[in-house]
């Protein structure tokens, strides 16, 4: 738990870097057709980065700021911020973090396969994100983004108005953090299955809900019981299934 003001702000600029790394790795994406007249596709590429970056620096902030109220930690950036070692910080995540990824891969594996029959024709032949952005975007950033910043948001709101902020979080509250960050994680693909044209029919929809909120759930999880870091491994080891098997 890190608690000087100093410490706060190298575990800041950790977060925010470790994030920036994800954000970058957008510009690997293929850019739609651009219309004639449109700004050239550098300056396009610059301007898709804006929005995450504003969002991660909120995100980050929010977990520094509150986190430690609630219990929640990323042991290993604290370990780095506050100048101990990250070795002692990481290995108690890293069975967690491997095991929760391998499972959820497993699951989100299995849905994917029981699910193809009726999803539309489209959805196989999209083009794959690029692995490198899979990795540092969903397996990085997303994590700061949901966990470290939503979903400390939401248990800090349960706990400062529904238990006017008296002793730990209360379970129901943290169940609660996880199932609507979890939910917003799941919705938030969506507008990247649009964006890739695919026609959100009822079975698509449910896929991507169903698949997305059970890791998301995983992830949520880890982060409450380990440490972000855990959490940022399951996803990191979901995608290294998933590439493997896909």
């Amino acid at each position: 738990m890190v608690k000087h003001r100093n410490a706060r702000l190298r575990l800041f600029g950790l977060l925010w870097l470790a994030g920036m790394a994800g954000v970058m790795s957008l510009g690997l994406l293929p850019l739609p057709l651009l219309p004639e007249g449109a700004p050239p596709a550098a300056v396009v590429r610059l301007l898709v980065l804006v929005q995450p970056t504003v969002l991660l620096s909120v995100a980050v902030l929010t977990g520094v700021l509150l986190a430690h109220r609630l219990g929640l930690m990323a042991p290993v950036a604290e370990a780095l911020a506050a100048g101990r070692s990250w070795r002692k910080a990481m290995i108690p995540q890293l069975l967690p973090g491997v095991v929760g990824g391998l499972i959820s891969g497993a699951l989100m594996t299995a849905i994917t396969l029981l699910s193809r029959p009726l999803l539309p024709s489209a959805y196989g032949a999209a083009e794959p994100t690029p692995l490198l952005a899979r990795f540092l975007y969903g397996g990085i950033t997303e994590e700061i983004l949901i966990r470290w910043g939503l979903m400390t948001l939401l248990l800090w709101l349960g706990w400062r108005f529904g238990q006017q902020r008296q002793g730990k979080p209360q379970p129901r509250w943290v169940v609660v953090a996880i199932a609507v960050s979890s939910l917003l994680f799941a919705v938030g693909h969506l507008p990247a299955a649009i964006a890739l044209g695919l026609p959100l029919t009822p079975a698509l929809l449910g896929f991507l809900l169903i698949q997305n909120s059970l890791f998301a759930g995983v992830a949520g999880y880890l982060f409450w019981r380990y440490g972000l870091e855990a959490a940022i491994i399951a996803h990191l080891t979901v995608h290294a299934v998933l590439a493997l098997i896909g």
